[in-house]
């Protein structure tokens, strides 16, 4: 990223009000998470979609907690990134509303300080009983997982299921109409670490205005990368640090 590409970023960043980030499984890579759909993603490592398909889910929970010890285990340990920080550093900013989709369920832009995140896949942070409903922090039967172990309700003996939203379920209506309004009131939308390709999350840039300038931050290509005012292919963290710092500086 030349130092045009740096100015030209921080000058939208400067002038936006308010500004929108739609962020996906490419947004925590640099902290350790890996992602989905690229060459070194979970689905061309031998992981498959199965384990969040949510009809294999309540048929053989063995399948996601086999995986999740690994994958939870990971995100547990992952700190927010330069990326993470620079998101809520902008936020900090005088005269800005930012606001925070994320397709991702590590909590790690709530981490790093942003306030407004819309969470339209769920979070890892609480689990319900698909028996009976009873909710609790997930981190409470973390040492279940652990020891290989399917968590369930000791009242009735249901399985825990983490509040994220699998394959088969809908997206939390309310989190979804939030985001979509978001969008559509933002002069600025910033796709940072997604090749928008799972629906409807991917659908919500078709939201914002004619004069919504559009920002693609993702080391692969995606549908709107013609629509795009700017586009980068480097490090998320990289780009964003740079230009939010550079923006303060206006």
């Amino acid at each position: 990223m030349n130092s045009a590409d740096r100015t030209q970023l921080g000058n939208y960043f400067a002038k936006a009000q308010r500004i929108v980030f739609l962020t996906g499984a490419g947004m925590s890579t640099e902290s350790g998470i890996p992602d989905f759909r690229s060459a070194t993603g979970l689905y061309n490592t031998g992981v498959s979609e199965r384990v969040f398909d949510i009809v294999a889910f309540r048929d053989t929970p063995e399948l996601f907690y086999e995986f999740a010890r690994a994958f939870l285990g990971t995100i547990r340990q992952a700190k927010p990134n330069a990326g993470h920080r620079a998101m809520a550093a902008l936020e900090r900013q005088p005269g800005k509303q930012v606001q925070v989709i994320t397709q991702n369920i590590d909590m790690l832009h709530q981490a790093a300080g942003s306030s407004r995140v819309h969470q339209v896949h769920g979070a890892l942070e609480y689990s319900r009983c698909m028996t009976c409903g009873h909710r609790i922090k997930t981190e409470q039967y973390w040492p279940a997982i652990e020891a290989g172990h399917v968590p369930r309700h000791e009242a009735c003996n249901g399985v825990f299921k983490p509040e994220i939203v699998f394959f088969g379920e809908m997206l939390p209506q309310d989190v979804f109409t939030t985001a979509e309004r978001a969008v559509a009131e933002a002069d600025l939308l910033v796709i940072a670490g997604t090749s928008l390709q799972v629906y409807p999350a991917a659908g919500l840039p078709a939201a914002r205005r004619p004069d919504c300038r559009l920002v693609i931050i993702n080391q692969t290509p995606t549908p709107l990368d013609n629509e795009a005012d700017w586009r980068f292919d480097q490090r998320i963290g990289q780009v964003l640090e740079s230009a939010v710092q550079r923006a303060a500086r206006h």
